[in-house]
């Protein structure tokens, strides 16, 4: 009997190991998500900025370019 309390002990440890495992890998999985989304939309961002009218008469072009380098940046 006690055997069996031993080895139900161990699988639950392990049970747990791989939840903690798994949890972790999510996590990193979500932030370079969101990591890479927010890239995409900086570069958008920095193409209005820099190319349809409104935006590049009101915005420096400079600020575009940042947006841009800054957003591709992130996508890597």
């Amino acid at each position: 009997m006690d055997r069996e309390v031993a080895m139900s002990a161990v699988v639950c440890e392990k049970e747990k190991q791989i939840h903690a495992v798994t949890d972790a890998s999510t996590e990193k999985s979500a932030r370079k998500q969101f990591t890479r989304q927010t890239g995409q939309a900086l570069i958008a961002l920095g193409t209005f900025f820099k190319h349809i009218p409104p935006f590049n008469e009101a915005i420096d072009k400079t600020t575009g370019d940042t947006l841009i380098s800054i957003g591709r940046k992130l996508k890597k």
